[in-house]
């Protein structure tokens, strides 16, 4: 009865550490929700920002390493807090930074061309899907870690000579987002880059037929 109860408790424990990713995604939304009530780049919002940002670079490993982790939900709940991460960032903190007029004048098309990917998406496979591609991973990471550094250091020239790299960023992302979208034959999100397109079509093939 011992070993039967302990095996138990061991699997208790396993199933609630799977769900441990998407509680820090979630705690994600939460916290990126309360900077739009914060005053842009006061103490508290700053430090807001340091504490998402890293959340979003440990959820997906977490979930990687844990066992049964993974999950489609996870991996949509991850975009789409991305996503809600960056829109705070254009939409609340941007406007508290001293921008050239004509980074402002880029970001609504920057924002409207990321949308295409998901009509690409709607088009080619008849819904929205969020790629997880090493690009997406780059573009994320440079959001995250630019706004740590303008926090430490600011400086005008730095952050707009930033933005505009940002957003030449956004554009070729994009941009293969939706070369890929277009070339699968089913919305596979975690394809790392192009270059697996032809691998993954092929197994999907291989499964279809088999």
């Amino acid at each position: 009865m011992k070993k039967q109860a302990k095996y138990a408790e061991r699997m208790v424990v396993k199933m609630k550490l799977k769900y441990i990713p998407n509680v820090i995604t979630i705690a994600r939304f939460i916290l990126t929700a309360s900077l739009i009530f914060i005053a842009p780049l006061s103490p508290a919002s700053k430090t807001i920002f340091v504490i998402a940002g890293v959340s979003d670079m440990i959820d997906g490993q977490l979930a990687r390493r844990i066992k049964d982790a993974q999950s489609e939900l996870g991996a949509e709940l991850d975009s789409i807090a991305d996503l809600f991460m960056a829109l705070v960032g254009v939409f609340v903190l941007l406007p508290a930074m001293n921008l050239w007029s004509w980074i402002w004048g880029f970001i609504p098309f920057a924002i409207g061309f990321k949308c295409l990917s998901a009509v690409s998406g709607i088009v080619k496979h008849r819904k929205v899907f969020f790629l997880h591609t090493l690009s997406n991973k780059f573009l994320a990471m440079i959001l995250f870690l630019g706004g740590i550094l303008y926090f430490i250091f600011g400086g005008v020239l730095a952050v707009n000579i930033y933005f505009a790299f940002l957003i030449a960023s956004v554009f070729l992302i994009t941009l293969e987002e939706i070369v890929i979208i277009s070339l699968l034959d089913y919305p596979h999100k975690n394809i790392k880059g192009f270059w697996q397109i032809r691998k993954v079509n092929e197994e999907h093939r291989k499964t279809i037929s088999g």
